[in-house]
């Protein structure tokens, strides 16, 4: 009996000290997954953290099922049918917190089946709002949409100390700015060529029309035509400049012959803007830019 009781003593030892190995083990990976997901651009490939995760236990330090990791690591690499196996997986390891409308919100919204997208996102997000990946997943949809009103429910949905977080408030204001710009006023049917007239005597803020008729304004970039040759930033730097052709030339004061900077230009008398196209703003990188009268 006593050797039955010490083989029985030793069979628990030898199983805890295992399951103790592998719990070790996959918390490191966990570790290390959740490490290298909040890179911009992560490192591992999904064999690699596949291999990582023994099973045991099958749910991360924030009761996230690891399925989840695997399928965020098929869905860097492309594979949208190998990462829809991990949706149903995923759910049923902890089906209380949306994870499976979460996942399959991702999964329309790569395949570009938009309405999809938002039917699942939103569940998800409604659902558990306190998971930072289901709203920045619902918000993914609504840029898309530029529906700028649900926007706005969704953020006013969310709890006090939820609104606070940097995490939320950030990505609410980038997206609604975004879904804002995407409305602007970008094509001038009435665009014009530039002269002297249009110019002289006027201040050009940097800014931004919309259909509506609303206009915003950036005070930090502006430019004052104070004669038929100097104009000034401001910064209240002055510079000679002349009209040739489409083009407005700025020159440096003590050196009338060559440009500092070149600009294609035309005027739109409807909505009293200046247009610069194609202004190099980064390395190899254009945008148009527009100074409206004030």
């Amino acid at each position: 009996m006593l050797k039955k009781l010490n083989f029985f003593a030793l069979f628990l030892i030898c199983f805890s000290i295992f399951y103790l190995h592998q719990s070790f083990r996959t918390s490191i990976a966990h570790r290390d997954i959740t490490i290298d997901l909040k890179k911009e651009a992560p490192l591992f490939s999904f064999n690699h953290a596949d291999s990582l995760l023994s099973g045991y236990p099958n749910i991360g330090p924030t009761s996230l099922p690891v399925d989840v990791w695997r399928f965020q690591y098929l869905m860097l690499e492309n594979n949208l049918i190998s990462a829809k196996q991990y949706v149903k997986s995923a759910s049923k390891v902890n089906p209380h917190v949306y994870i499976s409308e979460w996942l399959q919100g991702i999964l329309y919204l790569n395949e570009n089946q938009i309405d999809s997208a938002l039917y699942y996102s939103k569940i998800a997000f409604y659902g558990w709002p306190k998971n930072i990946n289901h709203y920045n997943s619902y918000v993914d949809v609504l840029e898309v949409k530029q529906d700028s009103i649900s926007l706005i429910d969704a953020f006013n949905f969310l709890e006090p100390d939820l609104k606070k977080n940097s995490n939320y408030f950030t990505r609410f204001y980038s997206s609604f700015n975004k879904i804002k710009l995407s409305y602007l006023v970008t094509d001038f049917d009435d665009q014009k060529d530039l002269n002297s007239s249009v110019l002289i005597g006027n201040t050009f803020t940097r800014g931004y029309n919309f259909p509506n008729g609303q206009v915003i304004r950036d005070t930090t970039n502006s430019y004052t035509f104070i004669s038929k040759n100097i104009v000034a930033n401001q910064n209240g730097g002055e510079f000679l400049y002349k009209i040739i052709r489409d083009t407005l030339n700025f020159y440096y004061k003590r050196d009338p012959i060559k440009p500092v900077a070149k600009y294609y230009a035309k005027f739109s008398p409807k909505y009293n803007t200046l247009i610069f196209r194609n202004i190099e703003f980064e390395k190899d990188k254009f945008q148009d830019q527009f100074f409206i009268k004030n």
